[in-house]
């Protein structure tokens, strides 16, 4: 049962059955978390609004709540765990030892727009992975990633045997449960931030790149026809990957790395693409000012999980080195959130059927 009546706008109490239905969650992905060695961390709710200033775009910025305390300091309340975790660990890069694993659970509030399935605060649990092979990170985030959602679904494990060529887990052992078929299958969308920076400013030159990398965004086709990108909106990435400029060869590699996730997966009612319109607002060129995209602070792999039926993400990652960069605290860093409540949702719409 929730509860919100008498309640602030986007919140609600879970009480009773959904409560437990949210410890039992928890308790499933942090023991799956631990037994792939990632140590949990407990951050605060509260800390100072300024040292989030080199770190959110100008939107997250807005979505934070701020107050000044009873001392005059301008504080937030807890709108993103990933951040508040890279600006407590910066500083102590040198005395821990890399690669470092670690993982989150609870609360984040933010002023967003009310939709259906959307509130202002809401559960979150979430991975990271600080130091080693870049490539090699976001492979095994993207697999651990997998591994969440498939055990998160209405508390249906399924058991797994290692995909001996690429060392991947494959969702195997289990017919499928009646009913299940293109109604039950995730959607996992793969991109790299800023991948259609050099085409946009090729077609349509600086002052109007902004503009045309929103519209590829929402799926306009006839502006991404214009500007010789329709393949983007239709497919998810151009046929020749040569017109993406330098960043062809990302793509490139993130077109193999969805073919053996999806070989790895095949069983596991996950569909795996690339699809690069659905990042195009995550620029990183500073001619184009949509750099405040759905997680702004991204800058190479992105991702995110898709329910059957909604718009809305179960769970986004990415790979967000210039996060630590900005905070003379260089390391390489890739992680990713999932949102119980919708996680939740989806296990009990599953269980109807």
């Amino acid at each position: 049962m929730k509860i919100s009546a008498g309640l602030p706008t986007g919140v609600s109490a879970s009480l009773f059955d959904s409560a437990r239905r949210r410890r039992r969650l928890e308790a499933r992905l942090s023991a799956l978390l631990e037994e792939r060695g990632f140590a949990e961390v407990l951050l605060p709710i509260l800390d100072y609004f300024e040292p989030y200033r080199p770190l959110l775009t100008g939107r997250r910025l807005e979505q934070l709540y701020r107050f000044v305390d009873r001392d005059g300091q301008l504080l937030v309340l807890r709108g993103d765990f990933t951040p508040m975790l890279a600006r407590l660990l910066a500083p102590h890069l040198d005395e821990l030892e890399l690669p470092l694993r670690l993982y989150y659970r609870g609360d984040v509030v933010r002023h967003q727009p009310l939709r259906p399935g959307r509130m202002r605060e809401y559960s979150q649990l979430g991975a990271e992975l600080l130091g080693g092979d870049e490539a090699e990170a976001d492979e095994k985030m993207l697999t651990l990633f997998f591994d969440l959602l498939l055990a998160a679904r209405a508390g249906r494990p399924r058991r797994m045997q290692r995909d001996v060529r690429h060392g991947l887990p494959q969702a195997r052992g289990e017919a499928p449960a009646p009913g299940d078929g293109e109604e039950h299958t995730l959607r996992v969308v793969l991109g790299v931030a800023g991948a259609l920076d050099e085409a946009l400013l090729a077609a349509v030159g600086a002052r109007k790149a902004s503009d045309l990398a929103l519209r590829i965004a929402s799926r306009d086709r006839i502006a991404a026809r214009r500007a010789g990108l329709a393949d983007v909106v239709e497919r998810g990435y151009p046929t020749d990957l040569s017109v993406l400029g330098g960043a062809g060869e990302a793509v490139s590699k993130l077109l193999g790395l969805r073919d053996r996730l999806s070989s790895a997966y095949r069983d596991a009612a996950i569909e795996v693409e690339v699809d690069l319109a659905e990042f195009a607002a995550a620029a990183l060129d500073p001619r184009i000012g949509v750099g405040d995209g759905p997680r702004g602070y991204y800058d190479g792999l992105m991702f995110a999980a898709y329910a059957p039926g909604t718009a809305l993400a179960l769970g986004v990652g990415g790979r967000y080195d210039k996060v630590f960069r900005s905070l003379s605290g260089g390391c390489s860093a890739v992680g990713f959130s999932l949102g119980l409540d919708l996680l939740l949702e989806l296990g009990a719409a599953e269980t109807r059927s």
